[in-house]
């Protein structure tokens, strides 16, 4: 029997079946650095032939970041992200990619509210696979909007370069795993020490753990959520919409919606759904026995309710360390981070969150600078290939490379028009 040979080299996926499972983006970025390439390179010569695609052919040739832009749909579960599976498992000769995406979760949650639409990671991950010396590579649930949380170290996840302060999306031409795609800076534990994992760690979540695990490795019908909102309302709510819309923080039309099947749920209401109903995700869709029950016409959970006094020290020590290591966190951020009101923060401690507030939009105005810089190289870039190509740098021409509208800013149109003297 004659082996088949593969394009690419057929690298195993990490993590397949667990909390850390790899995403298809961050495989790709992988692959094209075990090549010693880009992605861009891999995407051109490889991908893009396969795919067939009208819109990233003329990526290919003419530039721009459009497809890009929307890279995240590549680890989602719709035609994008069977599309790259396909062409993947083709070039490694894999049967398991489509372990790396959310394919399994078709018809179970809409894409609304699913997937963030750039580039999340956990420093300390990054840095614990580089310390114990194991593959560098980012991870599936760090795609998830409801999932801003690292689900190993509990740590808020991070989504802006601390050197040039640039954003990413998903997948960009010169991706590399652990680093910044912009300035190449080394992404894992910057400011980072025991202290300040003591601060604000509390213990992982287990049950986002195992909702993750079940979420993205268990097969679900179109209609199980529906139908287990249908029981759960007739069982533990005596039938009533609004007792449970009460109790669930719904809308009646909304909570409708998803009983009668016309809406799906999305992630974020079907991980509260499951955490009140004191269910795992498996058991829900199961039908099993939930615990809360019903009492004197009023829903009350098993355990009595106590409210989590807040530990005032820990939150001083952390606002204190943001401000002296400058971290470009908003007050949002940080009342997220510290599970938190953020009305408490600005009235306990209105000197620090005013430090903090100077502090991040000081960072937003080094971050749009950056941001200026960028947006002229990508002007110079595309007007070198365009007359590369012996076709004259109109503003159409450009704006279809770097992005529609981008020259309406007048500074852009301005720096356009001064490369271009004879405009």
């Amino acid at each position: 029997m004659s082996l088949q040979r593969s394009c690419l080299y057929s690298i195993e996926p990490i993590g397949i079946g667990s909390v850390d499972v790899e995403s298809l983006s961050s495989y790709i970025t992988r692959l094209a650095d075990a090549h010693c390439i880009t992605v861009g390179d891999i995407m051109t010569h490889l991908i893009a032939p396969e795919l067939r695609k009208k819109y990233i052919n003329n990526i290919v040739s003419i530039g721009g970041n459009g497809f890009y832009k929307s890279s995240s749909a590549i680890n989602g579960y719709g035609i994008t992200a069977e599309d790259f599976i396909e062409v993947i498992a083709s070039l490694t000769c894999r049967k398991d990619i489509r372990e790396t995406t959310l394919v399994n979760c078709r018809g179970l949650v809409p894409f609304r509210g699913l997937q963030k639409s750039g580039r999340y990671w956990c420093p300390s991950c990054f840095q614990a696979d580089l310390e114990s010396k194991q593959t560098v590579y980012e991870r599936l649930s760090w795609t998830l909007q409801p999932f801003y949380k690292c689900l190993i170290h509990d740590r808020v996840l991070e989504n802006t370069c601390p050197n040039c302060k640039s954003c990413m999306y998903i997948l960009e031409r010169k991706s590399i795993p652990g680093y910044c795609a912009k300035c190449y800076y080394w992404l894992g534990n910057h400011y980072l020490g025991e202290r300040r994992v003591d601060i604000y760690c509390r213990n992982t979540n287990d049950s986002m753990r195992v909702f993750f695990s079940e979420f993205t490795n268990l097969s679900f019908e179109r209609d199980c959520v529906s139908h287990s909102i249908s029981f759960y309302i007739e069982k533990n709510f005596e039938g009533s919409l609004t007792k449970a819309a009460d109790f669930f923080g719904y809308s009646k039309s909304t909570l409708w919606g998803w009983k009668e099947g016309t809406n799906l749920a999305p992630l974020k209401a079907l991980i509260d759904i499951t955490s009140k109903l004191q269910l795992n995700l498996s058991s829900f869709i199961k039908m099993e026995k939930s615990g809360i029950i019903l009492t004197d016409n009023r829903i009350n959970k098993s355990l009595p309710f106590e409210r989590v006094k807040k530990d005032h020290n820990k939150i001083k020590d952390f606002l204190k360390i943001v401000i002296t290591e400058k971290i470009p966190y908003s007050l949002s951020e940080i009342a997220k981070l510290m599970e938190c009101d953020r009305k408490l923060l600005t009235q306990r401690y209105p000197n620090e969150c005013r430090q903090i507030k100077t502090n991040y939009l000081n960072s937003v105005e080094v971050k749009k600078q950056n941001k200026g810089e960028i947006m002229k190289k990508n002007i110079d870039n595309a007007i070198y290939t365009l007359k590369k190509q012996g076709t004259y740098p109109t503003r159409r021409r450009i704006e279809q490379i770097i992005g529609s509208g981008v020259l309406r800013e007048k500074k852009y149109r301005n720096y356009w028009e001064e490369q271009n003297p004879s405009m």
